[in-house]
């Protein structure tokens, strides 16, 4: 389903079309969200393999 069904079918529900944008609104927060959150994964990740691939970190037990 793309946005434009999402929100027909939301009209069709009985939502009002202040509610629809608010809704669509809150739905684009959400996946902004989620990509800075795998972003910020992704880059500590890197600088893991980063650590470990230049010796910094290493599983041995000082």
């Amino acid at each position: 389903m793309d946005r434009y069904e999402d929100r027909d079918i939301l009209r069709k529900g009985g939502f009002a079309e202040n509610e629809v944008v608010q809704l669509s609104k809150l739905r684009k927060d959400y996946t902004d969200k989620e990509k800075n959150r795998n972003q910020v994964a992704n880059r500590r990740m890197e600088f893991i393999r980063w650590l470990v691939s230049t010796g910094k970190l290493t599983d041995q037990i000082a």
